[in-house]
């Protein structure tokens, strides 16, 4: 009887934690609508901080797996920017904006340059460096099934 009680709660267990992952159904847009929608935060990060960007996205999406061994896809990005001249301001202009997106942003020392990485409710990422040598905003979107 006891066998018979434990395995019967470990049934339930196992059960909660596959319906845990099934309900989150992420944002529900397509790949390609999340990709646009990571891009546009990109661009709009490049506005707010301004200089001069070159454009270096990959249009081909990464593979992912999703919970329940789903396949998906994520769209990656990177941007490389010019010198920029106030360091300090453009820091905390990314992170307000990033933080008013509801991202988790938090700060950290690569070398000689300050980054800020961000990610979202869905595990899409952001990546701004920043030095006097230059700026990088990079990521991947939130991924997606096929």
């Amino acid at each position: 009887m006891k066998a018979r009680t434990l395995a019967g709660a470990l049934l339930a267990l196992a059960a909660l934690s596959l319906t845990g992952c099934a309900v989150d159904a992420g944002s529900g847009r397509s790949a390609e609508e999340a990709g646009d929608d990571f891009r546009q935060v990109l661009d709009d990060t490049q506005q707010l901080v301004g200089g001069e960007w070159e454009v270096r996205d990959d249009p081909t999406p990464r593979g992912c797996s999703m919970p329940l061994w789903v396949e998906g896809d994520r769209y990656p990005a990177l941007r490389i920017g010019t010198v920029p001249t106030t360091t300090a301001q453009l820091l905390t202009l990314v992170e307000e904006y990033w933080g008013g997106l509801g991202y988790a942003v938090e700060s950290a020392e690569v070398g000689e340059a300050t980054e800020l990485q961000a990610v979202g409710e869905h595990d899409e990422t952001f990546i701004f460096r920043v030095s006097d040598n230059g700026m990088t905003l990079q990521g991947e979107s939130e991924c997606r099934p096929h």
